[in-house]
């Protein structure tokens, strides 16, 4: 169980901030409103509904902010993969 309150004032202003901002990338955003909840008191679990996420997903984004900080829980390393599409000659469909 994760305790409540682990947040500084200055760091959850950051994060709050960063939750309201329409330059925010939504992945970041996401973030930043799970460890809000969860400096609430909210369970891994219920976040994770409320999110559609796995709750293993809320844990590793907690672990990394306790590990790593904000910055590095805010950096949006996703890449798509490839399109597997192929090409259709026109009038061959």
């Amino acid at each position: 169980m994760i305790r409540a309150g682990f947040l500084s004032p200055s760091e959850r202003r950051k994060l709050e901030a960063c939750v309201r901002s329409h330059r925010a990338g939504h992945g970041v955003a996401r973030r930043a409103n799970a460890i809000l909840l969860l400096d609430d008191g909210k369970s891994c679990q219920a976040i994770a509904e409320f999110l559609y996420l796995d709750d293993d997903t809320i844990r590793g984004w907690y672990k990394t902010y306790r590990e790593a900080g904000w910055d590095a829980l805010s950096v949006d390393g996703w890449k798509g993969g490839q399109s597997r599409q192929t090409r259709v000659a026109p009038g061959s469909q």
